[in-house]
């Protein structure tokens, strides 16, 4: 008989192994889909960061309160460049932690971060980029998050026609939309997710975005939070700016999220386990240490196999993460821009390109107020909200969550 080759150094005895796999099988095989999971996420999120039953974590600075007359929508846009996002700031600024209470997806940082805050103005009623934190009585209409981007997108690489996208050619010519949150019921009455991502898209945000990390942006994609679950999403209706190219197969279980990573990886270390097998720091590093502590536990589980009851648990674990990989986990849809331009190259290859002036800000902006109040397009003509001032006032997610009957697939 061959030597049996070990990919690892270590690996768990039969009682921490039955510890750790009932472990993961508790957190992923409890719910019937990705939504639950993502809630409960959410839930224990807001619970770590003091954000859950606590509304005096967000006494912010901002306007509480906005009108919008849709018969005069006179308003104006500013823009903020806030800065970078970091995990590890000992107190959040006041626009993360309202970010933080209204997404329903869990917020982190990254390399190549970076924050911009959109917010309503009665000062002037155009759309202006400003690099400030000064956003003192405004009310916030949602927040945008660039990141590096990831490069395991299957329907970007299809549809680039790119075997597989290095991680240079990424860093220097695609810029990844993260984050792009509208605050509710901004978002839900008045189609303010497509406002956000317009804006997202604007030469501006992408010119600021070369400059602050010396890129040369060719390409602007994201993807949505929910897929198999939702049969619409906000970036919808708007091929003109942002193409949908296609869906993730859906083959990678969502990430095991903090704390209970961080304890899982802490505890395996006390064991003699490395966290080093656990921890990258490569832009898909959250993924891949998910990934890399379920691909663990299943050679524990194989290498004490030999154990009646570890082969009967082995079988109900490959069989859960079976199921994440075909069926439960989103398939994502994907969408991509590539500023007007027809070939994406021509950005990169001609120094100095002309920047297709539709994805301006001021006409962007333009765009969004034509289609939702004088068109009253994207399903808007039939809804009674929109004869009258329409108040705005944040709805938190930590208060909605509370609600067993609250769908926070939005």
């Amino acid at each position: 008989m061959g030597t049996i080759y070990a990919p690892y150094p270590a690996s768990l005895d039969r009682a921490d192994t039955l510890y750790l796999a009932n472990f993961l099988l508790g957190y992923f095989g409890s719910v019937d889909d990705a939504p639950h999971l993502m809630r409960m996420q959410k839930i224990e999120d807001l619970k770590v960061k003091n954000l859950w039953d606590n509304y005096q974590s967000f006494n912010s600075s901002f306007a509480t309160t906005a009108v919008i007359n849709p018969n005069q929508p006179n308003f104006g846009v500013n823009v903020y460049a806030v800065g970078v996002g970091k995990d590890k700031r000992s107190r959040k600024p006041e626009y993360e932690r309202l970010l933080e209470l209204t997404t329903s997806g869990t917020v982190a940082g990254g390399w190549g971060t970076y924050d911009f805050v959109v917010t309503l103005t009665d000062k002037h009623n155009d759309c202006r980029l400003l690099e400030s934190t000064n956003m003192q009585g405004e009310f916030v209409l949602g927040v945008i998050r660039f990141d590096s981007p990831l490069l395991n997108n299957g329907p970007l690489t299809k549809h680039l026609a790119i075997d597989k996208i290095g991680g240079d050619f990424a860093n220097a010519h695609m810029l990844y939309a993260k984050i792009l949150v509208p605050t509710q019921p901004f978002g839900s009455l008045l189609r303010g997710g497509k406002l956000i991502s317009l804006i997202a898209t604007s030469n501006e945000l992408r010119d600021f975005y070369n400059k602050r990390f010396n890129r040369h942006i060719a390409l602007f994609y994201t993807t949505s939070l929910y897929g198999t679950s939702k049969s619409s999403s906000q970036y919808d209706q708007l091929d003109r700016y942002i193409k949908f190219i296609g869906e993730t197969d859906g083959k990678f279980p969502l990430r095991l999220k903090d704390p209970q990573k961080k304890q899982l990886i802490d505890w395996m270390d006390d064991r003699g386990i490395s966290r080093y097998q656990f921890t990258f720091n490569t832009t898909s590093k959250a993924d891949r240490s998910s990934k890399s502590i379920i691909d663990f536990v299943s050679y524990c589980l194989r290498i004490n196999s030999g154990d009646a009851i570890i082969k009967q648990l082995r079988k109900v674990y490959e069989k859960e993460m079976y199921a994440w990989k075909n069926g439960k986990t989103e398939k994502k849809r994907t969408y991509l821009s590539t500023y007007g331009f027809d070939d994406w190259r021509d950005i990169i290859v001609e120094p100095e390109v002309q920047s297709k002036t539709e994805y301006n800000l001021d006409n962007l902006l333009t765009y969004w107020k034509t289609k939702v109040f004088k068109k009253k397009d994207w399903g808007l003509r039939k809804c009674s909200w929109m004869k009258d001032d329409i108040e705005l006032s944040y709805q938190l997610i930590d208060e909605q969550l509370k609600d067993p009957d609250f769908v926070q697939v939005r």
